[in-house]
């Protein structure tokens, strides 16, 4: 049904227009009645759900039709108004024309005339509610599209190797992330375990996985309500979600909004889901270039929390006093010292992180410990192809690392680690170069919707250019140019089949910045257009 508002000064008026039709039978239902424009608009502002539809007499008192129409249109642009008019009202008529008001009526009103107009009406207003529906459609389409690959690039963010700042910041940008990239933005992590009860699955432990799932959504459904809070996910760990907090300068920001956050998610979990779950807090970095550090204290924290929510405490300053020690240069070190594999420069490296001859707090010796893990880690996931056997061994180390007795056993942890570690990567470099070109492909069918270039591969993974480019032939069959257009023309052809998603939309998600640039290659590739592709497509689904 179709909800109509009459606006007539005169009873008898509205009475009569209420008589002439069966409106229920017609579609419409008047759901509002207003004897000026001042209650008009009053009942519009107050309404749940406001009027399809308008019928307002053009001459009363207080304030005319003209004024209540001007008003309705700057405040209700999407009301459609039907104005009821005498023949004399021509004047009136013009200005409602300027207004933008397309349908009237002349009074007395004829129930032909009412019924046609209706008619039109509801032809339209169904059509605008199809294309409306479309359009919120291809909105949650295109929202979870982009989530995905915001998710994706927070992981990556805070786990692997870092890219350049120039290749962040354009996804940053490219993502619709741009408000995370500010140097002095304060951040933090946070992260929620779910922990199953004695007994809750009972003989359904095989439906781990949907419990999993349920408790990624119930989390993602409570990040959704606060300002500032991006949550992501890392498949390799499917009983935790991780979430980015953004300081916007609010009430609802800063330690206690984080603290109160993650009880909310406790609690939704124990309500909803009668999951146990522990969880964890980062202290505060400033801008995505200290997320490692953020996302490290946030594990840490877990690594340390229990599920009746009491951890251990530390010092803002105390935290900031050491997170600083582990920059980006460091970081670069460590890896270029497993990476050429180069014992002793590693060691060296190590011994400037833990000096014997400094005092070091426990929860610094530990956080920068759990720093070198997480840089073996982004290590283990680019050599490590078709085995996360190392993988698994960084993590239980990462998820351990609180409880270790002392701190030789974790500096010899550490240099077992950067052994397995090391043995991946000479595994990696004694394979004809095999796994080298498999690793390469493996980063790039997971980020070929950013801007990738052979060089700037290349230099990730210390390897020349042009033995790096027929490195990749050889192993992929085609170049990397090649490669990486049939991978985002394989992704857009499914986007383009099953989804609405406008091509703008699509030529975003798979890379191009330009949807003329996309629609151009997209034709070269397939022989047609994107529109074409996707009626084709379309047809052949309905047959």
């Amino acid at each position: 049904m179709y909800r109509v508002m009459l606006v007539d000064d005169e009873a008898g008026v509205r009475n009569s227009i209420r008589a002439k039709i069966d409106w229920e039978s017609a579609g419409f239902v008047i759901a509002y009645e207003a004897s000026g424009g001042e209650e008009a608009l009053r009942m519009l502002a107050e309404a749940v759900v406001r009027p399809d539809i308008v019928i307002s007499d053009i001459r009363m008192p207080k304030m005319d039709g003209i004024t209540f129409i001007r008003a309705c249109k700057e405040a209700y642009p999407e009301l459609r108004v039907i104005v009821l008019s005498g023949y004399s009202d021509f004047n009136y008529m013009k200005s409602a024309i300027q207004l933008g008001v397309k349908d009237y009526l002349l009074k007395p009103v004829v129930r032909a005339e009412l019924s046609s107009l209706l008619g039109k009406l509801a032809g339209e207003l169904k059509e605008e509610r199809l294309l409306e529906g479309e359009r919120q459609r291809e909105k949650v389409q295109r929202n979870q599209q982009l989530r995905q690959m915001q998710e994706h690039f927070l992981l990556q963010l805070v786990k692997e190797e870092g890219v350049s700042e120039s290749a962040v910041r354009d996804r940053l940008h490219h993502l619709q992330l741009a408000k995370l990239d500010g140097e002095a933005l304060s951040l933090r992590f946070a992260t929620l375990e779910m922990r199953l009860p004695p007994g809750r699955l009972r003989s359904w432990e095989g439906r781990r996985d949907l419990l999993q799932l349920a408790f990624r959504m119930l989390c993602r459904e409570t990040a959704e309500k606060r300002e500032g809070v991006y949550p992501f996910y890392d498949v390799g760990h499917p009983s935790m979600m991780f979430f980015l907090l953004v300081d916007t300068g609010s009430k609802e920001s800063g330690d206690a909004a984080a603290e109160q956050f993650v009880r909310e998610l406790r609690r939704n979990a124990a309500t909803y889901l009668r999951l146990e779950s522990v969880g964890g807090i980062g202290e505060p970095v400033r801008g995505w270039r200290e997320a490692k550090n953020g996302y490290a204290s946030c594990m840490l924290a877990w690594s340390r929390g229990t599920i009746d929510g009491s951890a251990a405490a530390s010092t803002q300053q105390e935290v900031l006093d050491w997170t600083q020690s582990f920059t980006a240069e460091t970081e670069r070190r460590l890896i270029q010292a497993i990476e050429t594999l180069d014992r002793q420069a590693f060691s060296a490296q190590l011994l400037e992180l833990f000096p014997s001859n400094r005092d070091m707090p426990m929860f610094a010796f530990t956080f920068l410990a759990l720093r070198v893990i997480l840089t073996f880690g982004s290590l283990a996931k680019k050599f490590e192809l078709g085995d996360t056997s190392l993988q698994q061994v960084l993590w239980n180390c990462q998820a351990s690392i609180a409880t270790y007795r002392s701190r030789g056993e974790v500096l010899a942890q550490i240099e077992r680690l950067a052994d397995l570690v090391m043995g991946a990567v000479r595994s990696s470099r004694t394979s004809s170069g095999q796994l080298q070109a498999e690793a390469v492909r493996k980063y790039v069918d997971e980020n070929y919707p950013y801007e990738l270039t052979l060089s700037q591969l290349a230099s990730m993974f210390h390897m020349n250019e042009t033995y790096l480019s027929g490195l990749f032939k050889q192993n992929a069959g085609v170049t990397f140019s090649d490669y990486l257009t049939r991978l985002r023309m394989t992704r857009a052809a499914e986007l383009l089949s099953g989804t609405d998603l406008k091509l703008t939309d699509i030529a975003m998600l798979v890379g191009y910045s330009s949807s003329s640039y996309f629609s151009t290659s997209f034709r070269k590739y397939y022989g047609c257009s994107p529109k074409e592709y996707r009626e084709k497509r379309q047809t052949t689904n309905e047959s």
